[in-house]
C-alpha cells in the first residue's frame, strides 16, 4: 500500500487514559510500532506532546469519541500548531470483528493514517471553535426558553387563565404585564385588561373573560419561579448575542454578503459561519459542503432500480439552522425561495421541499463566500421546446374545461418568452 507519511500516531481515546501508538517507516518499507499509555489530565497531555516532538510525529489520528477528544486536540494543537490532527469517523475505523484491545485499536488507527485510508474531519480554527461553542449553546438556551414558556402557558390553562386563546404571544409585553399584575392580586380584571398595548387593546372585552380564572397558592408560587427563570434565560441569551456579535466583527465583510440573501439574519449567519467558517477552500466544492452539512440527498440503487434513500448524515447544527432559514425564506414575499417552494411542494411534499431549499441556500452561500459577491436572484430559464408544447397543451385544455374559447397567438419578437411568468401549477 502507498505510504502517505513517515511517522504517524494513533490514539485510542478514553475518559481517563489515552492508548497511543507511534508508527514509523523503517528501512525496506518495514513498519515499527511503539505503544504507550498516557493520562488525559493536562500534565499527561503535555508529556504526550513532548513524546510526539521527540519522535517527529507528522500526523495524529484519533476517533471522535463523545467529548473526550476535545481536550486532547485542543492541548496538542496549542503545543504544536504545525502538527496535523486527524479527527476521523469511528465508522470508518471499525475493524473486522475478532480480538479487540485498546492497543490493537490504536495500532490499527495509526496504520490507517499512515496509508491514508481514512479521511479527516474538518477541525475549525480556535477562534471559529469558540464562536461555534457560543452559537450551539445559544440554541440550547432557546430550547430552555421555549420549554419554560410552554410550562407557564400550561399552568395558566390549568387555572382557567385563557391568555393563549386571545394573545398571539401569551408571554409578550402586554400579556406578561397582565400576568405580573395577576400574580400580585392588586388590580381588578378591568384594570388588568387596560394594560394591553397596540392592537391588543381592541380585544379588551375578550381579555376580561380570559383573565377571570382563579389561582391556587401553589400555582402562584410556581408561576413566580417560572417567570424568574424565564427572565434569567432571556438575559443570558442577550449576553450570548453580545459575545457572538463581538466575535463576528472580523468577518463583517462575509456577514454583509450573506445578509443580502432572503431568509438570513444576523444570528442565523453567525450560526452558519460558526459551522463552516469564511474560507470555502476547506471544502473545495459546493457539493462537498452540502454533503458535509447533511443537506445532500442520499443514493440507493441496485439492479438499475432506485430505492428510497434518506438524506445523508452531516453536521446536525448546520442542518438545523439551514432548515430554519429555508422556512423563513419561503415565507418571504417575492423571493426565489418562495417560488421554488410552491413549484416543488406538489411533487416532493413539504419536508423534502424544505430540505431542497436548504441545500440551495447552502450552495448559494458557498459561492457568495468563495467569490465575494452578494446574492443575486437566479434567472428563470425558458423551458425546452418539447416541455413548452406540453405546457401550452395542458393549460389550453384547462381553460377549455372552464368554459373558455382559447385562441393562441405568438408574442411579438420584442418580448422574450422567458420574460412571461409561468402559471402556477
Amino acid at each position: 500500500m502507498e505510504l502517505m507519511f513517515s511517522v504517524v500516531a494513533g490514539i485510542d481515546v478514553h475518559r481517563d487514559i489515552l492508548v497511543v501508538s507511534v508508527r514509523r517507516v523503517c528501512e525496506r518499507g518495514r513498519e515499527k510500532v511503539e505503544t504507550r499509555t498516557y493520562s488525559t489530565f493536562h500534565d499527561g497531555l503535555v508529556q504526550l506532546g513532548a513524546w510526539f516532538d521527540e519522535q517527529g510525529v507528522e500526523v495524529v489520528g484519533l476517533e471522535s469519541t463523545g467529548v473526550y477528544w476535545k481536550p486532547v486536540v485542543l492541548t496538542l494543537r496549542k503545543l504544536s500548531p504545525s502538527r496535523q490532527m486527524w479527527l476521523v469517523n469511528p465508522a470508518d475505523v471499525k475493524k473486522v470483528p475478532g480480538r479487540k484491545t485498546d492497543v490493537k485499536d490504536s495500532e490499527w488507527l495509526s496504520k490507517l493514517v499512515l496509508h491514508g485510508l481514512v479521511a479527516p474531519s474538518f477541525l475549525p480554527p480556535l477562534e471559529q471553535a469558540e464562536l461555534r461553542q457560543l452559537t450551539r449553546y445559544r440554541g440550547k438556551a432557546l430550547g430552555n426558553q421555549t420549554r419554560c414558556k410552554n410550562r407557564i402557558v400550561k399552568e395558566l390553562e390549568s387555572s382557567g387563565i385563557k391568555l393563549a386563546s386571545v394573545c398571539s404571544d401569551p408571554l409578550g409585553k402586554s400579556a406578561r404585564a397582565m400576568l405580573v399584575a395577576l400574580l400580585e392580586g392588586k388590580l381588578t380584571v378591568d384594570e388588568m385588561a387596560d394594560l394591553a398595548q397596540g392592537k391588543l387593546r381592541d380585544k379588551r372585552e375578550e381579555l376580561k373573560r380570559a383573565l377571570a380564572g382563579t389561582f391556587s397558592e401553589a400555582t402562584r408560587i410556581i408561576l413566580r419561579q417560572l417567570l424568574a427563570d424565564l427572565s434569567h434565560i432571556e438575559a443570558g441569551i442577550a449576553e450570548l448575542d453580545a459575545h457572538i456579535a463581538q466575535r463576528l466583527a472580523p468577518w463583517k465583510r462575509e456577514v454583509d454578503l450573506l445578509l443580502t440573501m432572503p431568509g438570513l439574519k444576523q444570528i442565523s449567519i453567525a450560526a452558519i459561519l460558526a459551522e463552516i467558517g469564511p474560507d470555502m477552500s476547506v471544502f473545495e466544492t459546493a457539493d462537498r459542503l452540502a454533503s458535509w452539512g447533511g443537506v445532500c440527498p442520499g443514493s440507493n440503487e441496485s439492479a438499475g432500480k432506485a430505492k428510497r434513500a434518506p438524506t445523508r448524515k452531516g453536521d446536525k447544527y448546520l442542518r438545523t439552522i439551514l432548515v430554519q432559514t429555508a422556512q423563513a425564506g419561503k415565507n418571504k414575499r417575492d423571493s426565489f425561495w418562495r417560488s421554488t417552494y410552491y413549484r416543488l411542494v406538489p411533487h416532493l411534499g413539504v419536508p423534502k421541499t424544505i430540505m431542497a431549499i436548504a441545500h440551495k441556500m447552502l450552495v448559494a452561500a458557498f459561492y457568495m463566500l468563495r467569490d465575494g459577491v452578494p446574492y443575486r436572484t437566479p434567472s428563470v430559464q425558458p423551458p425546452p421546446p418539447a416541455k413548452r408544447a406540453r405546457l401550452v397543451q395542458e393549460y389550453t385544455r384547462r381553460l377549455a374545461a372552464l368554459g373558455f374559447d382559447v385562441a393562441l397567438a405568438p408574442l411579438p419578437t420584442t418580448v422574450a418568452p422567458e420574460a412571461i411568468p409561468a402559471p402556477a401549477t
